[in-house]
């Protein structure tokens, strides 16, 4: 019986209220409980949130990866070619840059997700989450 902690006075069962999925990354945790917490959101859209911040785990681990590392190395042929990771981390930013789109999630401020907003909202949100 997982999830379940006792039978309601109707005779259905109550679900135990579960912890949010477990992140590597001290921004994928924090997305994560301030979207949670700030936003009442669908299944799907957790699941959707859940992929964003793994892409943050992942984006994190890849740069921890890159730091130090050679941005160049040696291809099948002996030419210099970018270091595979810096394409992986690439695909993931925009992994996760499509997952919080998806998501449209308005400002707390009540704005509309889909009104434009400023450059430099969208740089500052760049430099947060590390995109």
């Amino acid at each position: 019986m997982s999830q379940v902690d006792a039978f309601t006075p109707g005779g259905f069962m109550a679900a135990k209220k579960t912890a949010g999925p477990q992140f590597a990354s001290a921004d994928a945790r924090e997305l994560w409980s301030e979207t949670t917490e700030t936003y009442a959101m669908a299944a799907h859209e957790k699941l959707i949130l859940k992929g964003a911040c793994s892409a943050l785990d992942k984006i994190a681990a890849l740069e921890d990866e890159l730091e130090g590392a050679d941005l160049m190395s040696k291809g099948s042929m002996g030419q210099d070619v970018a270091n595979p990771l810096l394409g992986e981390l690439r695909q993931t930013q925009a992994a996760f840059d499509r997952a919080m789109k998806q998501l449209a999630l308005p400002d707390v401020d009540g704005e509309d997700a889909g009104a434009s907003r400023s450059s430099s909202a969208r740089e500052a949100a760049a430099a947060r989450w590390g995109t």
